[in-house]
């Protein structure tokens, strides 16, 4: 059963602490949006990200490697964002639902509603515990692969 979650995107991305800092915020939010995109193909969630954006007349939406990217109008707030698409969801799928947030006050709402929250440190522990599952079971299962080592290998090929 695939999962729902959604990223308040400044509070996740500020507690990223593999997360070098760029001068740049939009590189920044490019490299931690590039980053957070590895665990939507780890398995089988489905993950929003949600911005503060000062800068936009209307909200924004894009979409990266699966990850559904939303970015506030200058009027609005990525928490209230958060908290439309929490009351978008059916009831009976909200227990599925899993929001990662700092904020207290909406932390509050969303408990309010039957999801399960996560702190961005938790999210970004459990991120590194299913990765580590992930490719040690790889290791596992694969053997390790090195292309052209038979063709290196053979004296006769080596001049070509």
């Amino acid at each position: 059963m695939s999962s729902r979650w959604i990223l308040d995107g400044y509070n996740v991305m500020y507690a990223w602490q593999q997360l070098p800092s760029f001068q740049s915020l939009e590189l920044t939010r490019d490299r931690f949006i590039h980053g957070v995109s590895q665990w939507q193909a780890l398995g089988d969630q489905q993950l929003t990200i949600v911005f503060d954006s000062q800068r936009a007349e209307t909200s924004l939406q894009e979409e990266y490697r699966g990850l559904q990217i939303l970015y506030s109008s200058s009027g609005a707030n990525a928490d209230g964002m958060i908290m439309n698409l929490i009351r978008q969801t059916l009831p009976s799928l909200r227990r599925s639902l899993t929001v990662v947030t700092k904020d207290l006050l909406l932390r509050d709402a969303i408990f309010s509603y039957g999801c399960i929250v996560l702190s961005p440190e938790a999210f970004w522990q459990e991120f590194y515990r299913v990765r580590s599952q992930v490719v040690s079971r790889q290791a596992k299962l694969k053997p390790f692969y090195r292309p052209f080592e038979d063709f290196f290998q053979d004296r006769s090929l080596r001049n070509f």
